[in-house]
């Protein structure tokens, strides 16, 4: 069984809070193996797409944070 980053489940998170727990399901499948790097890109495109730069940025930011504590 692969072992969930800590950056994979807050990008989960934030995926399924915006797109649903069937759309972050798909992602978890996506991310699992996944470098951060790869993730971050990922969750980066989505969330520009949805939200707009601004806020995709603003909502990326604050769990970049809550990953550094």
């Amino acid at each position: 069984m692969e072992q969930t980053s800590k950056l994979q489940t807050v990008a989960l998170n934030l995926i399924s809070k915006y797109f649903g727990q069937s759309t972050a399901e798909v992602y978890g499948q996506f991310f699992s193996g996944e470098p951060d790097d790869v993730i971050t890109n990922s969750l980066s495109e989505i969330m520009v797409d949805y939200v707009g730069e601004e806020k995709a940025k603003a909502e990326i930011s604050k769990i970049m944070k809550n990953l550094a504590v």
